[in-house]
């Protein structure tokens, strides 16, 4: 291990000094964190107004991550008499292990607008008193009246009208009220375990793929559900590359760097060399 990836594990174990990373201080928008939340939640239902802290509760260093195989096999025996075993196994693969640099559990304080979902009112009616192709053509908009004519063999509105009954549903959505981000209702506690590898020396490539490698060994692992909220988790961990902050190639900057990594799920941290 090389001095900038004995300083980094050095400094990123102390909690505060990560997340001041994750959240430095004057920024409002939190992009570290809406990229770790984004990474490890289905934020569809909900909306994240504003990051309102980080805690970084525990932080341990280099722990391995066994990438669990699948195995299948099956045994036929035809005499005396016939039998058939189908075995499974799925075992993890203790000799290849990946190597977390760094994993950290947090808790990440957000104020989020929630869509209210559902339906408040549900009105459904018969529709059979058209007199006009064109008039249940103009009802039903969406559905493709002349090939449905044609697969019934149906040429006039009389017969239209006598081969089914028609229905036709009203739904009315849930309208949200207006989104107060200062009542104490729309803060919400979600937690977030953190997977981070240093990238030593710095590799825009090499770190993607060791992020990319640490979610596809832990594919199939999700933590619970936040309680109060409607997002759930689809990953087991958030991934970030730590870099060295003043040892980026010329021409590229941290912001570049942020910016590619984001769009990849990826947090990028940036740690000072001195």
């Amino acid at each position: 291990m090389t001095v900038f990836s004995d300083r980094a594990l050095r400094e990123l174990s102390d909690p505060a000094v990560l997340g001041s990373l994750l959240l430095p201080a004057g920024d409002v928008d939190g992009s570290r964190v809406r990229t770790m939340l984004a990474a490890t939640y289905d934020l569809s239902a909900a909306r994240i107004d504003q990051v309102g802290s980080v805690h970084v509760r525990t932080v341990s260093l280099q722990r391995p991550l066994f990438p669990v195989g699948r195995q299948d096999g099956s045994w036929s025996q035809l005499v005396p008499s016939f039998t058939r075993t189908e075995l499974t196994l799925t075992l993890p693969a203790p000799a290849d292990p990946l190597w977390i640099d760094l994993l950290a559990g947090i808790d990440v304080t957000v104020v989020t607008e929630v869509d209210p979902s559902g339906a408040e009112a549900v009105l459904a009616k018969a529709f059979d008193t058209f007199t006009t192709l064109d008039e249940f053509r103009a009802r039903f908009a969406f559905f493709d009246l002349d090939a449905f004519l044609a697969e019934h063999r149906i040429s006039t509105v009389e017969e239209l009208r006598d081969a089914f009954d028609y229905v036709v549903t009203e739904i009315q959505l849930r309208r949200p009220g207006t989104f107060d981000p200062d009542d104490p209702a729309n803060r919400h506690t979600l937690p977030v375990t953190l997977a981070a590898v240093i990238a030593d020396p710095f590799d825009l490539a090499a770190g993607l793929r060791a992020t990319r490698l640490v979610r596809e060994a832990a594919k199939g692992l999700t933590g619970p559900a936040p309680a109060g909220i409607p997002v759930d988790a689809t990953e087991a961990y958030a991934t970030a590359v730590v870099v060295a902050a003043d040892g980026l190639p010329d021409g590229l900057t941290e912001t570049d760097v942020e910016q590619l990594y984001g769009k990849e799920g990826v947090v990028s941290l940036f740690v000072p060399t001195t």
